[in-house]
C-alpha cells in the first residue's frame, strides 16, 4: 500500500503544480464551480422564504443535507471521476496496455492517480455550508452523531467509487460509454432531494438496490440524529455488496479488452 500513498503523493504534486501554471485559468473555473454549487442552497433560500419548505426539514436542516450532498460529490470529483475517464479513453483509441503493463494492479494504479484539483472548490462549497448549518443548529462536533456522519460520508464516497468502477467495466463492453456519465449523473440527482418526498417503493430502491439516498440523505440523518447505528449498518450493506459487484464487473470486462480502439 505504500507505494500507491507515494504514487498518489506524485500524482496530486503533479496535477497541482499542472494547474498552478495557468493559475487564471485554475481560478476562473474553480468560482464557477463554487457559484454552481451555492445555486441549489440560494433556490432553497427562496423556497422557504416564500413556502414552507419540504415537510420535516428546517431550512438550516436542508442547508446541512445541500452541504453534505456538495461535499460528496466535490471528494468524488476530486479522487475519482478522472478514473473512468482515463479508461474510456484509453479504451476507445486502444491505448489501454500501457496500464496492464504497469508494476500496479490496474485498477488500483487508477484509483490513486486520478485526482483534479478543481474538485476541491467544490469541496470547500460543501464544508462552508455543513459548517454554517453546525453553527445554526447548535450541533456538537464531539459527539456520537458526528462519528456516524463521518462514517456516512465515508460510505458515501465508497458508492460513488463504486459507480465509478462500474461505469469503467461497462467501458470495455461498449466501448463508447461516456454516455453512461449523463445516467449517473441523473442518477445522483435523486439524492439532491430528501428521501421523505418520494414514495415508499421508491425509497427502498435508493436504499437497498441503487443506494444514491447514502450520499446525502442518510449521512444528514445519522447527524441529526434521526437514526442509530443498526439502522446504518443495514443501510451500508448495499453500497459493500454494490461494490463488491462492480469489482466482480471489471476483473470480467478487462478480460473483454482486445487493444483495438473503436
Amino acid at each position: 500500500m505504500n507505494k500507491y500513498l507515494k504514487l498518489w503523493v506524485k500524482t496530486f504534486a503533479l496535477e497541482l503544480s499542472s494547474d498552478m501554471a495557468y493559475k487564471g485559468n485554475f481560478i476562473v473555473k474553480s468560482l464557477g464551480l463554487i457559484l454552481a454549487d451555492l445555486i441549489g442552497p440560494i433556490v432553497m433560500l427562496l423556497i422557504y422564504a416564500n413556502s414552507l419548505g419540504i415537510p420535516g426539514w428546517g431550512f438550516e436542516e436542508f442547508i446541512l443535507f445541500q452541504g453534505t450532498f456538495i461535499l460528496v460529490m466535490g471528494l468524488s470529483h476530486a479522487f475519482l471521476f478522472i478514473f473512468p475517464f482515463q479508461v474510456i479513453e484509453n479504451v476507445r483509441h486502444g491505448t489501454f496496455d500501457k496500464f496492464l503493463v504497469k508494476p500496479f494492479n490496474t485498477m488500483l494504479y487508477l484509483t490513486f492517480s486520478s485526482i483534479d484539483i478543481e474538485g476541491f472548490a467544490e469541496v470547500f462549497v460543501g464544508l462552508v455550508l455543513i459548517i454554517w448549518a453546525f453553527i445554526k443548529l447548535n450541533l456538537i462536533i464531539l459527539s456520537f452523531n458526528t462519528l456516524l456522519y463521518l462514517f456516512m460520508i465515508v460510505i458515501a464516497f465508497i458508492f460513488m467509487y463504486s459507480l465509478m468502477v462500474l461505469i469503467s467495466s461497462l467501458s470495455f463492453l461498449f466501448v463508447k460509454s461516456l454516455g453512461l456519465f449523463d445516467l449517473l449523473f441523473k442518477l445522483t440527482d435523486v439524492s439532491r432531494y430528501p428521501m421523505n418526498i418520494y414514495g415508499f417503493e421508491m425509497r427502498l430502491i435508493f436504499t437497498f438496490i441503487l443506494p444514491v439516498a447514502v450520499i446525502s440523505f442518510y449521512p444528514a440523518s445519522a447527524l441529526l440524529g434521526t437514526l442509530n447505528i443498526l439502522n446504518l449498518a443495514l443501510i451500508s450493506m448495499p453500497v459493500i455488496a454494490f461494490l463488491i459487484f462492480s469489482i466482480i464487473m471489471w476483473n470480467l470486462a478487462m478480460k473483454k479488452y482486445t487493444s483495438s480502439g473503436g
